[in-house]
């Protein structure tokens, strides 16, 4: 276990936009895909769709939605978010579905970092997530106009 993982979001420093420069990597985030994660996750978002369940015909399956969480995590899980910051988009392509019991290597880096014409930083994200045969599970391209 990494020390920043013992961290609260208050410990650990703000992602400032002076660090997000073109072509920036971020230590990969390996990511479970536990069955107590999908319950917590339907639980929040109300989603009961039998395929994410136990019991079901086929194996369950991660809800794709995960993909934004393990998204954002990718990225912060050193750092915290620096209020004021908002996502403009979020795009995801989906290779393959992901089983209960696999677990994730999910890599960001920063495609575009850049002044937009209104004076706003913007921070575009590219994140791939893989499984453990480096398999493609999913592709986010995620754009934010990013604090201070």
């Amino acid at each position: 276990m990494n020390q920043a993982d013992d961290m609260s979001d208050s410990d650990r420093p703000l992602l400032v936009k002076a660090e997000l420069w073109p072509g920036r990597e971020f230590r990969p985030l390996s990511y479970p895909i536990t069955r107590e994660l999908i319950e917590d996750y339907m639980d929040t978002v109300g989603d009961r769709n039998p395929q994410y369940q136990e019991g079901s015909s086929a194996e369950p399956i991660a809800p794709p939605g995960l993909a934004a969480i393990y998204a954002r995590l990718s990225y912060l899980q050193d750092h915290s978010m620096p209020s004021g910051g908002v996502l403009a988009r979020q795009e995801f392509e989906f290779s393959r579905a992901v089983n209960v019991g696999e677990t994730l290597t999910v890599r960001a880096r920063v495609r575009e970092s850049y002044v937009d014409e209104k004076g706003r930083n913007r921070v575009n994200f590219l994140i791939e997530a893989k499984n453990r045969s480096e398999e493609l599970v999913t592709t986010i391209k995620l754009f934010a106009i990013w604090p201070g």
